[in-house]
This record gives structure tokens, sequence and C-alpha cells, in this order.
């Protein structure tokens, strides 16, 4: 190959520089604007290599000092190019990663997550949170859904920091943004449909939603009961309350958790609440 022949590429700093002539590199080295651990590459490597193992560079001619350091633009007209030469021919030597990339594959994760916790039956807090659609309900998912993209860009800028000298990422900034919120959009809707799934079933409550409702039903009547203060003991309410919300569980549907009660369901929840509480009061005596 012609020694004057444009040929070669360098990694100098961060940036990618080239194509250039072999004087034009040595003219880097003279400059202080390349070391023989730098990386170097013409058509024929397969992969990029140090500058010092190159025997027409080996033999570096000594380095100017920094006072008299020329400015590389003043002496060598060349072309900075921070991404790979447009043939296609040059080799992949690892890029930055895309910080929105990076989220987009965190919320896909973490979108898998949120099925898993469904399919597996837990998914009662999601569809609650969903169906309530308040701001804070909506927040606290978001939050959820946000844990595993914040994980991943955390990994990717800490990667960056640790090859901080190749190249940067060529994935569009813009159309990452665009699709991660694309994708918490379409998280946030299909856990909405999900959500209005749940609490249209006219089934009765069973899994995580009823262990939940038993839970609040329990609470709520034990601080009712402990504030009447009828002299009963604390192991009375307790016994009280546990056979008084599985009662209620076992007449109450999802559909009936999931609608704003009208008056007629209000009185009829009256009645529920007054057999169920008569039929636990007679099993305590």
């Amino acid at each position: 190959m012609a020694a004057d022949e444009a040929i070669w590429h360098v990694v100098a700093g961060s940036a990618q520089q080239g194509p250039l002539t072999k004087a034009q590199v040595l003219e880097f080295l003279r400059a202080g604007m390349l070391a023989g651990n730098d990386l170097i590459w013409h058509p024929g490597f397969t992969e990029w290599k140090p500058v010092s193992e190159i025997d027409d560079f080996r033999q570096q001619p000594p380095r100017m000092t920094a006072g008299r350091r020329v400015p590389l633009q003043s002496k060598i007209n060349v072309s900075v190019r921070p991404e790979h030469v447009a043939d296609g021919n040059e080799p992949s030597r690892g890029k930055k990663w895309s910080l929105w990339k990076s989220a987009n594959i965190g919320i896909l994760v973490g979108a898998l997550a949120l099925v898993l916790q469904v399919v597996s039956g837990r998914g009662f807090e999601l569809a609650d949170y969903a169906h309530t659609g308040s701001a804070a309900t909506i927040s606290s998912l978001i939050g959820q859904i946000l844990g595993a993209p914040l994980i991943f860009v955390v990994v990717a800028a800490a990667r960056n920091l640790v090859y901080w000298r190749r190249p940067k990422s060529s994935a569009s900034a813009a159309r990452g943004a665009l699709t991660f919120v694309a994708l918490l959009a379409c998280i946030l809707g299909a856990l909405k449909v999900y959500g209005e799934v749940v609490f249209s079933s006219a089934e009765m409550i069973g899994g995580e939603t009823r262990k939940a409702f038993v839970a609040d039903t329990s609470r709520a009547c034990v601080q009712k009961q402990r504030a009447t203060g009828a002299g009963v003991t604390e192991a009375q309410i307790e016994k009280y309350c546990s056979c008084l919300s599985e009662n209620m569980a076992d007449g109450t549907t999802y559909q009936q958790l999931g609608t704003e009660p009208d008056a007629n369901a209000l009185a009829d929840l009256r009645k529920k609440t007054e057999a169920a509480g008569y039929a636990c009061r007679r099993d305590l005596s």
C-alpha cells in the first residue's frame, strides 16, 4: 500500500479521526495528540490495535514538550468523525451505551415483572390502584414501573464512565425518549384495563384480594370495638372481628369492591354486617 494513502483511523481521546495518511498519523504522534496505547485501524485489520503494535509507528519520534506542542488543526486538515466510517468496513469496537435505550430495556423488564406478579395471583394491589385512578395511586404505580429503568440507567451511566474513551452511542435520544413515554403510557393503560376487568367480575373475592379484605375489615372492627369499651377482653375482640371479617368476605364480590355503593347497596351491606355480627357474637357466647 502506498505510504501517502489515507487508510488509517485512530481514536485519540474520545474522538475517532480518519481516514489519515501515515504521515498524518506520525504528525499526531509528534504533536502529542496520539499515544502508543491509543487505538488504530485500517481496512484489512480484524480489530482495533494499539498504535505501539504497528511497525510503521513503533519507533515514535520524541514528543514535543507541552510548551512547543502544535495545535492539531493548524497542522493537519482531517475530519473528526465520532461514528464509524460510512462504508461499513470498519469493525465495531464498542460504543457507549445509550441511556434512553437502557431505560427502555429497563421499563420492558419492569413490565415483565408486573405480568409475573399478576400471573402469580398477587396483582390485586395493582388492580386496586389502577381502578382507583387517583393521583396518589397513579403516582405509586409509576414509581413501581420506573424502578427497573432507573437501575438500568445507573448501570449504563457507570459503564460509560469506565469506557469514557469509546465513541458515543448512535441511538437517537429523541426517539428513545418518545419510545419510553409511549411504553409508560401503554403499561399504565394496560393496568387500567386490568383493574376494570378485575372489579367487574361477579365472582366472590378470593386469593390475595380476600386476604387484603379480611385484614382491612378486621382492623377496622378491632378499632371500633376497642373504642366502645364494652368490657370485653382483647382476645374476645380479636376472635369476634376475625369471625366478622371472614363472614363478610364470604358474601362479597369483586364487583361490589370496585363499585361506589348507593343507598340500596349500603342498606344491603348493613344487613349483612348485622347478620354476620349476630352469628359471631353467638359463637362467642
